[in-house]
């Protein structure tokens, strides 16, 4: 593709601010100077290579500085772009997740992503991708061998809907429920078509693996229980219907429908199993961990015995291998998972072997947008399209909004925002980025990064859960939960600590100061999280799961000195603490905390009997609590909207904000007049097909 040096009106923009970067330096490794030399090489010299590698060595040297970072970046991938590369994509999609704070660029790579992905939808030799729109999307789905249906779950049942619709070739119809509320899940595309279409199989969240007739019917439970992860919980029926192959934590197994003997197919390594159409094979994937990712790799095991075969081995993350109707081929998502980037995915595309490994490489497509690490193919069908679930990019940001309600104002960019935390003198908001942590001035501005994020390294970085950011009342310190890597990541000794930090509000090193121990046999020991600061600012409260006097694992309230030194606990099992926010009544008696039975609690500080403040529509680790500064009323998120109830007891009152957007994190403002909130744009996982790649597969031949 032919690209113009100028692309748009954001990268004149984008230009302009980079020939006045470094006006006045004179030394050689200034990098605004060293950004002009390879943007020289770049557009003057035509050597495309070479300003790549200047710009990778402004980035890996300069990278605190976000600004020229970020063009660089953005450059990279017009380099790339003007080569041909198929990197470009990712080398945007990095600018869009790394600097997201960088509005220019940010703007400038959104529009060569949608452009390079209209180009690709279009260009000759490419597959095409198609978008199938589902009323009322629930964001799963897996297609019939025939194309013409989908199952998916949803309001804890299965349904049916047709493809097409009668209104257009691209929208599905009316769905039909085929099973009663019973728990069903499908959160990754575990759900499963027999071959014939007449049967599916699925996960319940508490009462295991059940199969319904597709056109339903009476349901039938599987006489298993399997170990593990209710999530990830792959199911594979027989074309026929009568056999069902599940992973668990020991491996994969088969058992007939009716029940009998349960077959071991696979050592506990082996996951995700998938009939083939004839039923006398079986592909499965390994997984193992090693520096900065995973290696995995996709088997074949003839069912009536033998040794397995090895499809393939790749660098990256393997999801959901589904087999081509004539049984001669493989497609699967792979996730190149790196450092520096979120997620790198690609369908791909593998020839079968008869023995041994394949003789070509997979045909590797990247993917027109965005999709979970976790969500598995939705099929290949009989007309030998493969269906995916994709996902928009992140869209939410920190708002403010008057603590009565209003229209509320967007005070950073979009992008991962959340866990907002004012200054004490309400100038400055804090709030965690990608498991970093930032702050920007408290009615918009430049965002500053005060604790990056470098996983797998001996550095600190901020929980994705339960991280905090809770301002000292001397505007002095942070304090929040941090993951620290212990070990050799990769290795048996690698594992995650999770302890309360505080860190200076400018930035710089952060100081440990709880530190429970870890064992392999209670890794959650270790975990200390969504802590605050008492009001005089001389404890510290937090949460923390670990095991009672009776074995079970239990969740408590605890504070311990700002400084470090012995946790007190505070409450006990028979106040059911939730795994949620928690927050210190300005005048340092109570705490609030969210309940496992659904409310919002007040404990006194000193331990004793909890007080019920309001009822709640359920828990959650995103939603939040926080005490108005004159601790008459605590504001609350929940299910996507913001109320206020009184402490002293009443109903409770939304803060109607304007936005059309699920409300997840909030904080009181010092003056008690505005509320600093994230907003996301929930967006579920859409529908695609993949279509007219068979030439393509059969031309590497």
């Amino acid at each position: 593709m032919k690209i113009k040096l100028i692309m748009t009106v954001s990268l004149i923009v984008i230009l302009g601010a980079l020939l006045s970067i470094g006006g006045n330096a004179r030394q050689t490794d200034d990098p605004g100077v060293l950004l002009r030399a390879a943007i020289e090489k770049e557009e003057v010299d035509g050597d495309l290579q070479g300003a790549i590698d200047l710009y990778k060595q402004i980035i890996a040297k300069y990278g605190d500085n976000r600004a020229i970072a970020a063009k660089a970046q953005l450059h990279i991938g017009l380099c790339c772009e003007k080569l041909g590369l198929r990197e470009a994509q990712k080398a945007y999609q990095k600018v869009v997740e790394n600097y997201p704070q960088q509005y220019e660029e940010v703007k400038a790579a959104k529009e060569r992503i949608s452009q390079l992905a209209k180009a690709s939808a279009a260009a000759p030799g490419k597959p095409k991708f198609r978008k199938i729109h589902i009323p009322a999307n629930p964001g799963n789905g897996v297609l019939s061998p025939d194309g013409k249906k989908l199952a998916f779950a949803t309001e804890g049942s299965i349904w049916v809907a047709p493809i097409p619709g009668k209104v257009d070739p691209d929208i599905t119809g009316t769905p039909v429920r085929i099973t009663e509320p019973i728990d069903a899940h499908n959160a990754l595309n575990t759900l499963s078509w027999s071959g014939d279409g007449k049967w599916l199989a699925f996960n319940t969240f508490s009462d295991g693996i059940w199969v319904v007739p597709s056109t339903g019917g009476e349901v039938k439970k599987i006489p298993v229980q399997p170990a593990g992860n209710a999530f990830r919980r792959r199911l594979s029926l027989s074309p026929d219907g009568k056999i069902l192959a599940f992973k668990d934590d020991n491996g994969i197994f088969s058992l007939s429908v009716e029940g009998g003997k349960v077959e071991r197919l696979t050592d506990s390594s082996g996951q995700q199993p998938a009939f083939s159409p004839d039923g006398k094979r079986l592909a499965y994937v390994e997984s193992s961990r090693v520096k900065n990712g995973y290696e995995s790799s996709v088997w074949m095991i003839n069912l009536r015995g033998g040794t397995p075969i090895k499809i393939g081995h790749y660098i990256g993350s393997i999801r959901g291998p589904v087999w081509s109707p004539d049984g001669t081929m493989i497609s699967f998502i792979l996730s190149e998972r790196v450092p520096d980037s979120l997620l790198d995915m690609e369908i791909c595309i593998v020839p079968v072997p008869e023995s041994g490994s394949p003789s070509i490489s997979p045909m590797r497509t990247a993917l027109p947008t965005k999709t979970w690490t976790d969500h598995y193919p939705a099929g290949w069908t009989q007309q030998n399209s493969i269906g995916l679930h994709l996902n928009s990019p992140p869209n939410n940001a920190i708002y403010t909004v008057p603590s009565s309600g209003g229209r509320a104002t967007q005070v950073s960019p979009v992008g991962v925002a959340n866990h907002p935390r004012w200054s004490p003198d309400g100038k400055r908001i804090f709030f965690r980025g990608v498991a970093d942590i930032r702050s920007i001035p408290s009615d918009g501005g430049t965002v500053t990064i005060l604790l990056p994020y470098m996983p797998y390294t001996k550095h600190v970085w901020e929980a994705t859960s339960g991280g905090g950011n809770n301002v000292s009342p001397d505007g002095k310190r942070l304090v929040f939960s941090g993951v620290k890597s212990i070990g050799t990541h990769g290795q048996k000794d690698f594992h995650i600590e999770v302890h309360i930090y505080t860190l200076p509000v400018e930035g710089g090193e952060p100081t440990q100061i709880t530190a429970f121990p870890w064992g392999p046999k209670n890794p959650w020991a270790g975990q200390a999280r969504f802590p605050c600061w008492s009001p005089d600012g001389k404890r510290i409260a937090f949460i923390r799961d670990h095991v009672n006097e009776k074995g079970n694992h239990v969740i408590d309230i605890f504070s311990v000195p700002f400084g470090g030194g012995e946790p007190r606990q505070i409450t006990s099992t028979s106040h059911r603490v939730g795994y949620a926010t928690i927050d210190w009544s300005p005048d340092g008696k109570q705490i609030a905390y969210f309940s496992q039975d659904n409310t919002i609690d007040l404990i006194p500080v000193e331990g004793e009997q909890s007080k019920t403040l309001v009822k709640v529509d359920g828990i959650n680790s995103h939603w939040e609590l926080s005490w108005s500064p004159d601790g008459k009323q605590i504001a609350y998120s929940c299910k996507g909207r913001i109320y206020t109830v009184p402490v002293e007891g009443g109903q409770p009152i939304e803060v109607k904000t304007g936005l059309d957007a699920e409300a997840s994190n909030l904080s009181w403002s010092p003056d008690g007049k505005t509320m600093a909130f994230a907003a996301t744009k929930n967006e579920p996982a859409e529908l695609w097909l993949m279509e007219d790649f068979l030439p393509l597969v059969k031309k590497r031949k």
